[in-house]
C-alpha cells in the first residue's frame, strides 16, 4: 500500500500547485492558488487546502475549499459551514481516502458541516467517501458544450427563449464584456436579487478580490446587458482553461420586459466561444425529480443535463440541530437560515 504524506498551501510551491491543476482534467477553477486567494483575502471565508504528497514529494491529490461564517460571534459558532466548490481530485483510492482522513480531523471543531459540490463524476470513488462518514445526494448541473456551431447552440434553445432574444435584440438592448469600472454597479443588480430571494451572498470585496487577481489565464470576467447605455443586467463568470462558469447572474426586475436574462446567457455563449472556451456550465440545477423553476429555465438554453450529485457530512450533530431550530425566528437574517437548511439554493453555486 502507498503512503502518502498530506501537507497544508503554506508548505508547498504556488507553481507546482498551479502545474498539478492545470494538467488534471479534473481540476478547475475552485482548485487553483487563485481561487484560495480570492476566498483568503474576503471577509467572513477561510480557504483551506490540503495536498497528498508521496515520497518524492510528488502532488498525487488535492482537496480545497472555504470556511463560511455567516454571522460574528456566538451565531457564528453554530452556522459556519465548509464549502467545497470542487470534489477532491485525487490519482487514487489510497491518496483520496488519506485526504479525507485529514480533512475531518482538521474540520472537527470548525464547521457543522461539510459540502462538497461535485463537477465530475466521482462514482469511481464514491465508496470512499461513504466509508469516510460523507453521504451522497442527487444533484444536477447543466452543461453546454460550446465547441458545438454557433447555429447548433441556436436551434438547441427552446423557442420561447429564441423569440425573447429576437425582441431584446429588436429593441436595442446588448451584450458586452465589462471593464472593472462596472463592478459596483454590476454588484448592485446581482444584490438587490440575492435580497429578494432572501439568498447569501459574498461581500464586493469578493468580486474585488476576483477581479484584480484575474489573469490572461484564469479569473473573473463580467458580461453587461444594456439598454439606451444603461446596464440592465449582469452576468458574473469565472473562467479558466475551456471553461465557463455561470457564477452570479441577475438583472433589474423593472427592465424584465426588455428581456436581459434571454439576451446574456446567449450572447455569452458567442464571446465565450469565439475566445475558445468549449464549456459553459450554468450550475446547480436542484434535485432531481423535485421542482426547481431556476432550472426549468436554464434548461432552455440547451445543455446536457448531468448529475454529479454532492456529499454532506455533518460534523457536530448538536450545533446543527440548534442552528436548524435554534435560527426559525431569524428568517430575515439576510438567509441564515436558507444556508444551513437548503445547503445553497442559489441561482448558480
Amino acid at each position: 500500500m502507498i503512503e502518502y504524506k498530506v501537507i497544508d498551501a503554506s508548505q508547498i510551491s504556488r507553481e507546482k500547485w498551479q502545474d498539478f491543476t492545470d494538467n488534471n482534467e479534473n481540476c478547475n477553477i475552485f482548485s487553483t492558488p487563485y481561487m484560495y486567494d480570492v476566498w483568503n483575502e474576503t471577509p467572513g471565508y477561510r480557504a483551506f487546502a490540503f495536498f497528498a504528497i508521496d515520497r518524492n514529494e510528488e502532488i498525487k491529490g488535492i482537496l480545497s475549499g472555504c470556511l463560511e461564517t455567516v454571522s460574528p460571534g456566538i451565531l457564528g459558532k453554530i452556522s459556519t459551514r465548509a464549502v467545497l466548490m470542487q470534489a477532491p481530485v485525487a490519482l487514487d483510492d489510497e491518496a483520496l481516502s488519506t485526504l479525507l482522513k485529514h480533512y475531518i480531523n482538521f474540520m472537527k471543531r470548525k464547521a457543522v458541516y461539510t459540502e462538497i459540490r461535485n463537477n465530475y463524476d466521482t462514482s469511481y470513488q464514491r465508496h470512499i467517501y461513504e466509508e469516510s462518514g460523507f453521504h451522497y445526494e442527487d444533484h444536477l448541473d447543466i452543461i453546454v458544450d460550446l465547441s458545438q456551431s454557433e447555429n447548433i447552440l441556436w436551434e438547441q434553445i427552446h423557442s420561447k427563449r429564441r423569440n425573447e432574444i429576437k425582441k431584446a435584440i429588436k429593441s436595442g438592448v446588448f451584450v458586452s464584456k465589462l471593464n472593472n469600472d462596472y463592478l459596483v454597479e454590476s454588484y448592485s443588480i446581482i444584490k438587490e436579487v440575492y435580497n429578494r430571494a432572501k439568498l447569501p451572498l459574498p461581500s464586493i470585496l469578493f468580486f474585488k478580490n476576483a477581479l484584480q487577481k484575474s489573469t490572461q489565464n484564469i479569473g473573473m470576467i463580467i458580461y453587461g446587458a444594456f439598454f439606451t447605455d444603461k446596464l440592465i443586467g449582469t452576468m458574473f463568470t469565472l473562467q479558466y482553461k475551456n471553461t465557463v462558469f455561470d457564477f452570479f447572474a441577475g438583472s433589474i426586475s423593472q427592465y424584465y420586459d426588455k428581456h436581459p436574462n434571454d439576451i446574456l446567457p446567449w450572447e455569452v455563449f458567442k464571446l465565450c466561444k469565439n475566445e475558445g472556451k468549449t464549456v459553459f456550465d450554468f450550475g446547480g440545477a436542484g434535485k432531481p425529480n423535485v421542482p426547481y423553476g431556476v432550472r426549468d429555465y436554464k434548461k432552455q438554453f440547451g445543455g446536457k443535463l448531468v448529475n454529479y450529485g454532492r456529499y454532506t457530512l455533518v460534523h457536530n450533530p448538536l450545533k446543527m440541530k440548534l442552528a436548524e431550530t435554534g435560527f426559525k425566528s431569524l428568517q430575515k437574517n439576510k438567509g441564515i437560515k436558507t444556508i444551513l437548511q437548503s445547503k445553497n439554493k442559489n441561482y448558480n453555486y
